[in-house]
């Protein structure tokens, strides 16, 4: 029996891109079609190239830091995906699952969030629980308000270990008004589940036409339990891993490029020294073998540079924990791209965004750092590994002295 090999020895790569919208598509047809459940190989594979410290659950559980937190997961939707309604909605239907088990008596004010759960006397026709049907609720109007609570409910979350850098929720913009249990639903189903809302879930018909049918007898968070695990399916199978794709990279684009050319460079470089000790100083079989050792901190560095820009990021930055700001960190409260002036030469703009220029920021996730020392160490065990078979080529050819 082999004994398995140890997490450090196993090469990183990061988790490849899904499309969302392809995805979602794919999935939703799969369940339309009948086949009973979702793409199992795809659900197996989704955790491959994911540390434990990283996965889904501990993002929405608020254990990671930035870059990585859930914060900066609900921005990479909003701002990268634009698909922030699958983590609203997922936020607040284990908001109310929790509440509505807690409560004692359905028409009980919540302890846990009381500005939702009022008691019953305060509203009344289709807002008591009495089973009314969603009919007769106007669907087309969403009420603003409620749309704030659900980003609000989000961005509040309180970090447990990095409650120093969690952005300060402005109390000021905490709602007052109140609802029952049926009104919150009522809301819910005008802004995730009716066509054409503003923050429609991609999810089958069927679905959607079997939640609808359970909230209209009912105020139990059971009737939207399968919309829940199918939006958790959705995040944890693409978007959480598109998210772990781009923030593991700790440089921009334009950084991956340099410190690439910057390895080629050096692997150029030491290629060159070889041919030269070799051929040139002063001529073929004139040159003592172990000359062309000098070669070797040239391809040290070239490669652990080139291995780890395959990764996506720059080992320099690698080195020292820090990171360049990733593109949702770019935006600003308006939406459109921060920039630092008008360049008006795209070359300008080019060097601008390189790391040499551009603020420097400490990655504060512990799990994050543990990934890019492993990518560190691999990087270099690569290249020492490539510099010794490169040398032992060159040192058997019958070229030297």
């Amino acid at each position: 029996m082999l004994w398995p090999l140890p997490a450090w020895l196993h090469w990183y790569r990061k988790p490849s891109y899904r499309d969302p919208v392809t995805f979602s598509k794919s999935v939703s047809a799969d369940i339309e079609n009948g086949l009973g459940s979702r793409p199992g190989s795809i659900s197996s594979q989704s955790d491959a190239a994911i540390p434990s410290d990283l996965t889904l659950d501990c993002v929405l559980a608020n254990k990671t830091c930035s870059p990585l937190s859930l914060y900066d997961f609900y921005m990479y939707l909003k701002h990268i995906e634009m698909s922030p309604e699958n983590l609203e909605f997922y936020i607040w239907f284990k908001d109310y699952e929790a509440r509505y088990n807690e409560d004692s008596h359905p028409n009980s004010p919540s302890q846990v969030t009381p500005l939702l759960v009022t008691p019953g006397a305060e509203k009344s026709g289709p807002y008591s629980y009495s089973g009314v049907a969603l009919e007769e609720v106007d669907q087309g109007g969403q009420d603003p308000d409620f749309q704030q609570y659900i980003e609000t409910l989000v961005t509040s979350q309180e970090a447990k270990r990095c409650k120093a850098f969690w952005p300060r929720h402005n109390s000021d913009r905490t709602l007052t008004r109140m609802y029952s249990n049926r009104a919150e639903l009522q809301n819910i189903v005008a802004l995730f589940l009716t066509s054409q809302s503003a923050r429609e879930l991609n999810i089958p018909p069927s679905m959607r036409t079997q939640a609808l049918a359970g909230l209209a007898t009912s105020d139990s968070p059971a009737s939207l339990a399968p919309v829940a695990d199918h939006v958790y399916y959705l995040l944890r199978n693409c978007s959480h891993r598109n998210f772990i794709r781009l923030g593991v990279k700790n440089g921009t684009f334009e950084t991956l490029c340099m410190v690439t050319i910057v390895g080629i460079l050096f692997t150029t470089l030491g290629l060159l020294t070889m041919l030269l000790i070799a051929f040139a100083s002063p001529s073929i079989h004139h040159s003592s073998r172990w000359r062309a050792l000098a070669s070797a901190p040239f391809w040290i560095i070239g490669f652990s540079f080139l291995l780890a820009g395959w990764r996506g990021s720059c080992f320099l930055l690698l080195l020292f924990s820090r990171r360049q700001e990733l593109p949702w960190e770019r935006l600003s409260d308006s939406g459109s791209i921060k920039t630092a002036g008008s360049a008006r030469w795209s070359l300008v703009k080019f060097a601008k965004k390189m790391m040499i220029f551009e603020r420097k920021i400490k990655v504060k996730d512990y799990g994050l750092r543990q990934l890019q020392r492993k990518i560190v160490i691999q990087s270099v065990a690569g290249s020492l590994i490539a510099t010794a078979v490169l040398e032992v080529v060159f040192l058997v050819l019958p070229i030297w002295r």
